[in-house]
């Protein structure tokens, strides 16, 4: 892949089969995660020796597509940003509990991811 369609295409393509899971901040639902699906520009990346995609190492360029949380400036003090997705069946279903982690690159992944923010 070369040019930002073909690489757009792509990131679309795999963006497709992820379905948003869940976001809590601080144990509070952040709803509607499915109208936050944004694509990026084309940026360029470099891919180090051992990545997870299992790919020689090299600089290139790549297209972002996914689901992002957006928050309002937050008063200080400590939060728990928590988030996870699920990756969809060809039969539009889900692969497995929301509740389980599990590694299922390189399409994409569904694994418990947390933050911990300190606003000062």
């Amino acid at each position: 892949m070369k040019t930002k369609e073909e690489l757009s295409n792509c990131a679309k393509k795999i963006q497709d089969k992820i379905v948003p899971g869940f976001a809590t901040l601080n144990g509070v639902n952040i709803p509607n995660l499915e109208n936050y699906r944004i694509q990026s520009d084309i940026f360029n990346f470099a891919l180090p020796e051992n990545n997870i995609l299992d790919l020689p190492t090299k600089t290139s360029q790549a297209v972002s597509d996914g689901n992002w949380v957006f928050l309002k400036p937050l008063p200080p003090g400590d939060y728990e940003l928590k988030f996870k997705g699920n990756i969809k069946t060809t039969n539009n279903e889900t692969n497995g509990s929301i509740n389980k982690d599990e590694f299922a690159g390189p399409i994409g992944w569904n694994y418990s991811t947390t933050y911990i923010l300190t606003v000062k």
